[in-house]
């Protein structure tokens, strides 16, 4: 869900994802996807980082990509037909710290960070501003979380009974609201994050990436967020996974956790080897 600051009801979303009934679990429909993996010319290999590759953890720092996974996406960026990048909520820096695999791309801050392009700077005025007021009246809230990323900031509700997640919502709603033009709300696993509205999200960050890549390639985005869902829509004619329990999603296949994901990279590997 995309939200920005117009009444906590009103708040702008993205389009409803489809049902996962319309989804299936991607090994159920190894022979389609192996068929498709074949045919390609050029693959780009798109994945999510937290709770994609590496599990969910009680607090962000904790996340290290393990060392076989982070060999295993190694040797697939080193095939001559595929394009590894990471696509994160991350900042850049940060995210190229914990995951450390070489040859792949990295886009941090849901696209607004790139390794390889510079970013246009940020009017981080107001995202200062908020923070502050946020991390004084929500800060205080037992298992309620400010996260400050620099030209952005995250307040997690992970640790939060219901009743004080709902309390902690409906702060930084009024907080926010004098602020409608100027920052938007992304509203991911258990958090909340707060950026200017010039970050666009992670489907216009595919979009470019792909127009990069060779005419033919073969997207595969992998992703476990309400946040990975403009990319899946974007990449309607690619192969779209979704990681974890939802009941909606436009992902065309689904995995159950970042275990199956290095499953299914494994046998992505031995298909195209």
């Amino acid at each position: 869900m995309h939200l920005t600051g117009q009444g906590l009801k009103g708040w702008r979303r993205i389009p409803r994802a489809a049902s996962r009934r319309g989804s299936r679990h991607v090994f159920d429909r190894w022979s389609e996807v192996a068929q498709r993996l074949h045919a390609a010319k050029h693959i780009a290999l798109l994945l999510d980082f937290d709770g994609t590759i590496v599990p969910i953890q009680p607090r962000p720092e904790m996340v290290r990509l393990g060392l076989p996974t982070r060999r295993l996406i190694g040797r697939l960026a080193k095939h001559s037909q595929v394009s590894v990048c990471i696509v994160s909520g991350r900042r850049l820096a940060d995210l190229r710290r914990r995951a450390k695999v070489s040859g792949v791309r990295y886009v941090g801050l849901h696209g607004w960070e790139s390794d390889r392009k510079p970013s246009s700077p940020l009017d981080d005025k107001n995202v200062g501003q908020v923070q502050r007021l946020i991390a004084e009246q929500l800060g205080f809230l037992p298992g309620i979380r400010v996260e400050d990323k620099g030209l952005s900031f995250a307040v997690h509700y992970r640790g939060a009974a219901g009743g004080v997640a709902r309390l902690a919502r409906s702060l930084l709603h009024k907080i926010l609201k004098p602020f409608e033009p100027y920052l938007q709300v992304l509203n991911g696993k258990k958090v909340w994050e707060v950026l200017p509205p010039e970050v666009q999200g992670k489907g216009r960050a595919v979009r470019l990436l792909l127009a990069e890549l060779p005419h033919g390639t073969l997207p595969i985005y992998v992703g476990d967020d309400t946040t990975d869902e403009s990319a899946f829509a974007e990449l309607r004619r690619g192969i779209t996974v979704r990681v974890g329990k939802h009941r909606r999603t436009t992902a065309r296949f689904y995995l159950r956790s970042p275990d199956e994901v290095v499953a299914f990279l494994e046998r992505l590997e031995a298909e195209i080897t």
